[in-house]
């Protein structure tokens, strides 16, 4: 993996990943922010609904192994949006890129859903993901191993009614913080966008400390 030291970010490639029920047009404002400071950008998207989490983690993690042969890029970093988080956590459990970046999640549910939990009875036999991002402690989710990525950053959303602000935690993240939003518009505002940015580029979010 690359060290820490090499901080030519404008070579670096981004991968971004929606999360259930999502598109990549949800992640689209995003995409184009990072656009400006990184050489390349992937919106990923991928049939959230029909299939189970584990499908998607082996597909995306057979893009990371296309992207880790292609030495004209530099890292290989990734934003994972709610389950697109969890997809990239179980990606990187099937292959851990040798020139793997950092790792942004927003808003994922790493001790799962309540939501899902109450959804699960009337949906989970048509919409199989939702039976696996309960906040059921014996669940699917919630019995997954720590990830894999050695600098990973957790963005919380403060009036995220889906997934609470301690369920995103991990306790091997790099850093943690929770920034103003719902669960899916927390992608849409510009704060979140510079916040995801400044990890990638330097490992921590950035805080506005008040001057006395």
């Amino acid at each position: 993996m690359i060290g820490p030291q090499e901080d030519d970010c404008q070579r670096d490639t981004i991968v971004l990943a929606h999360g259930l029920g999502g598109r990549p047009l949800l992640m689209r404002p995003m995409a184009r922010w990072l656009e400006q400071h990184f050489k390349r950008v992937i919106n990923w998207g991928y049939p959230s609904l029909w299939s189970p989490i584990e499908s998607h983690g082996k597909e995306f993690a057979g893009l990371l192994r296309q992207l880790d042969d292609d030495e004209a890029y530099g890292r290989i970093h990734l934003v994972g949006h709610s389950m697109g988080g969890i997809i990239a956590r179980l990606a990187l459990a099937e292959y851990l890129p040798r020139r793997l970046g950092r790792f942004v999640m927003i808003a994922p549910p790493n001790r799962g859903s309540r939501v899902a939990r109450r959804l699960a009875p009337h949906l989970g036999r048509f919409i199989p993901p939702i039976t696996q991002l309960t906040d059921d402690t014996a669940g699917f989710v919630c019995t997954l191993p720590q990830p894999t990525a050695p600098e990973l950053g957790i963005i919380a959303a403060e009036l995220d009614f889906m997934v609470p602000e301690d369920n995103t935690r991990l306790g091997c993240e790099c850093d943690h913080i929770v920034l103003p939003g719902l669960h899916s518009t927390l992608l849409w505002r510009q704060e979140t966008a510079e916040q995801v940015r400044h990890f990638l580029e330097t490992g921590k979010f950035y805080r506005v400390t008040s001057s006395t």
